[in-house]
Order: C-alpha cells, then structure tokens, then sequence
C-alpha cells in the first residue's frame, strides 16, 4: 500500500535544502568539485527518501535522509540539516518511536534556535512535545506545546496555530484539565471554521463532544456531537458513530429531553442492527423502553421489551434471558395482559 507523507513532512522535503550562502561555503575547505558532488549525493539521498517514505518503507527512509543529513554537516548548512532532521523526527513519531522522536525533535530545535528561525522552531517543539506526551512526561510536553502555540501565533501562521491549541488541549485532557482543554479547541474551531478545513472540524467537534461529556456539561456535549453527526456522518465510521449516538442518549436522558433521547436510540437501534450488534441492540432497546415509560407510551415500551427479549434470546445469554424475561413479566402485568404473561410463563419454564 502507497504511504503518503504528513503535509507537514512533504512541506519540510519540498523546501530547498541545496543552496548554501556564501558565507557558509567560505568556512568550508572543501573544493568546489567536491562541495557539487556531495550536493548531488545529498538531493540524490533526498529523493530515495521521499520515495521510500511513499512506498512505506519508513525504515529505509530514514536511512537516506541521514545520510543527507551528514552531507549537510560536511557542508556546514544548519538550515538544510534542521529540515532533514525534523522530517527524521516525524517518521520516527509515525512509527511510535517516541524516545527517537524526542531525539531528533530536539536536534532541530537546537539548530533552529541558532538560526532564530521561528517557523522551525515551532515545528520542532511541536513534534518534541508531542513525543513527551506519549512517553508521559507531561510537564515538558506541555512546556513545549505552549511555546509551538506562541511561535505559530508570532509568525501568523493560523493552521499551525490551530494544530498547537488541539495538541496542547489533549495534552490538557489527559493531565485532567478538562475546562483548559474545551477552551482550546473552542479556539481551534473559529480557525477551522474560518478555513473550511472539513477534516479539522470533524476532529474538533469530537474532542469537543467528548471533552464535554467527561466534563457532564450535557448542553454542549448535545450541540457539538449533533453538528458532527449531521457534518460528517456519512463519512465516519459506522463504530464511532454508535459512540456518538450512545454518548448522545446519555446526555438528552440527563437533562430530561426524553423525546429526543428516543430519537437518538432509534438512530443508534438501527445501526447496531446493521453492525449485527446484538448485546448493543439489547442495551439501546432497554433504554427505549425505559424512555418509553418515562414519555406514558406504554405500547411502545412494551414492544421494545419484546425485543430485547428477543436479541437476548439470539445471544443465548440466561441470565440477559432471564432479566430480559422478567422486565416484560412486569410490564405486561401493569398492562392488565395476562394472556401474554402466560405466554412468556411459559416460554421461562421451558427454555430458561
């Protein structure tokens, strides 16, 4: 399968890595035959990178781009060797390997301090703090995305500002600042919106459903999950969607909005049906019912207790059997349907 690069990591390979400033071939004693032959290795190391990065072939890439790293060196050309060792850093963060990210991420950090290139310098402490949040060393990761933020926001550039405040606002998350995070990505949103950027509305609106869910704030968790489903459902996967749909039950039955919580479990009934989802169908035809109570559709309720009954039976779960069993007992009883009670009676005493 054809790996295509990170937008950030083809940006960094398609800049110029091969003119060296005067000053910088004036410090070398290299001759200038020597200085075009080791400018050639270094583009030719390039391109096998880049076509090794393309193919998927991560390993060998990085391989390449090493060796035009060292050639880069040889040449004292810091801003070339800043590029190629910041594209090392992401392939490394692409395969997990966060220790060597964090390596690299500081190498170029170091290199664009020294040329006081702000757009570098942000994209090195981008990398090396997300590198420190997955090795769990939350303090540095969170020093690093804050400064990445201010570069992004110094030099104007509103798409790296956007991916900053996400990462920093799920750096936030998982050190449980919650309330610092939904500030983020409501930040993040204005510019995603501002762009058109599906892609990054999408995301920020699900961390900003999820965010506020763990937060138990049901208002927004409703306003930014439903203009995600209604944005981008057909694109998302059937999976996530049946999280989105679950989490959107439970925020309306939390404020009391039962009508649109039955709403919802119909939405998610049908799609666990269609994922054959059976201990699914279970759950969200146990919740209709008990919607369907709280809302006086005695009829309706009853029926979805019929149903579950019946993916219970599909399971081949006793005990979900017998809960499922004993649930519908009770409501055709308050119902005054003794018929139908001597029915499932009868079914307990001989399947059950």
């Amino acid at each position: 399968m054809q790996h295509i690069p990170s937008p950030e990591v083809e940006r960094l390979l398609l800049e110029e890595t091969l003119v060296a400033s005067h000053e910088e071939l004036a410090q070398q004693a290299l001759t200038p035959e020597q200085r075009t032959c080791l400018a050639a290795e270094a583009k030719q190391s390039l391109k096998q990178g880049a076509a090794h990065q393309r193919q998927g072939n991560t390993v060998a890439a990085l391989g390449d781009f090493q060796k035009a790293l060292q050639v880069f060196q040889t040449l004292a050309q810091p801003r070339s060797a800043a590029r190629v060792v910041l594209v090392m850093a992401h392939l490394c963060y692409t395969l997990a390997d966060y220790l060597w990210a964090a390596d690299y991420a500081r190498q170029g950090l170091a290199l664009a301090q020294q040329l006081a290139d702000q757009t570098l310098q942000h994209q090195a402490l981008s990398c090396l703090g997300n590198s420190y949040r997955h090795l769990g060393e939350m303090e540095n990761a969170e020093t690093c995305m804050a400064q990445s933020l201010r570069l992004a926001q110094v030099v104007c550039d509103r798409e790296a500002e956007m991916r900053a405040l996400g990462n920093l606002a799920l750096i936030y998350r998982v050190q449980g600042k919650s309330d610092q995070a939904v500030d983020l990505y409501e930040q993040s949103l204005e510019i995603a919106e501002a762009h058109q950027d599906l892609v990054a509305l999408e995301q920020i609106l699900r961390n900003l459903g999820n965010a506020y869910h763990a937060l138990g704030n049901s208002q927004k968790t409703i306003e930014y999950y439903d203009r995600l489903l209604r944005l981008s459902r057909d694109r998302m996967e059937l999976t996530v969607v049946n999280k989105i749909l679950r989490n959107l039950h439970s925020a309306c039955y939390a404020i009391g909005d039962y009508t649109r919580a039955v709403v919802y479990l119909q939405e998610r009934l049908q799609l666990v049906r269609q994922l054959q989802d059976d201990r699914g169908e279970v759950q969200t035809l146990e919740n209709l019912s008990i919607n369907y109570d709280i809302l006086g559709d005695t009829a309706k309720a009853l029926q979805a207790r019929e149903e579950r009954l019946k993916a219970a039976i599909r399971l081949q779960d006793l005990s979900l059997q017998r809960q499922a069993l004993s649930s519908l007992k009770m409501a055709c009883i308050a119902q005054g349907d003794f018929e139908r009670v001597k029915r499932y009676i009868n079914y307990l005493t001989e399947s059950v």
